[in-house]
């Protein structure tokens, strides 16, 4: 059974895909677009139906007509609550793909947050925007400031295909991710500060304090 859903699962999503890529760039990717293509779509139908099966007299097809006219209807009024609904969810989440994780698995507590900053991470990681900014209080080595490299090597591990290799406007979305989503020990987040320190965690990737950071980071997550 879960082989099948996996497989179902699967095909949904690339009929999904191909569905979304139709209608963003061949249709418009706008409500108005839609239904009209709705209309037409619905237009040939009856054409193609009457072709096949002959005019008839008005009042003999009206059934027919009536009932293809409801479903036209209904199509065109559940796609605009669709695209309405989608709106709404997008704002309710951030652009950044995540790892799957077990939240049973997950030590929030070595990251030292409170329980409200603690549910606020877990939207992050369900791919949601937060409803408050987390306290992000994690001291560095010199206990001088929140840690800024455990957080990068936290969404390291958490963003499919990582941060590192970030850049242009993507680097920019990520940043404003942070800035929307964290304060570090009670200070906003500052965008000079976090172009600084991202150049710096990068270069040192393979130093022992990173790869302490990482070791600590996925046992946070429960990778190890």
């Amino acid at each position: 059974m879960e082989r099948f859903i996996q497989t179902a699962g699967r095909a949904l999503a690339k009929t999904r895909i191909g569905v979304n890529y139709y209608l963003e760039h061949k249709i418009g990717g706008s409500r108005g677009n839609l239904i009209l293509f709705i209309l037409c779509l619905y237009v040939f139908l009856m054409l193609v139906f009457y072709t096949l099966f002959g005019f008839k007299p008005w009042k003999e097809s009206f059934a027919i007509n009536l009932i293809m006219f409801i479903i036209v209807i209904c199509a065109v009024v559940w796609v605009a609550i669709f695209y309405e609904s989608e709106n709404h969810m997008n704002l309710d989440r951030h652009s950044f793909s995540m790892e799957p994780l077990k939240k049973t698995r997950i030590k929030y507590q070595l990251l030292d947050l409170e329980k409200d900053s603690q549910n606020q991470l877990e939207r992050l990681v369900n791919g949601k925007n937060v409803q408050q900014k987390i306290n992000f209080t994690l001291e560095n080595k010199s206990k001088d400031s929140a840690n800024h490299r455990v957080l990068f090597t936290l969404f390291d591990e958490l963003v499919l295909g990582g941060i590192k290799d970030l850049g242009g406007a993507r680097k920019q979305e990520f940043f404003q991710l942070l800035m929307d989503s964290f304060l570090m020990n009670g200070e906003p987040v500052k965008p000079t500060t976090l172009t600084s320190s991202f150049s710096a965690w990068k270069a040192d990737q393979e130093k022992l304090n990173s790869r302490e950071q990482r070791h600590l980071v996925k046992k946070i997550l429960g990778k190890e």
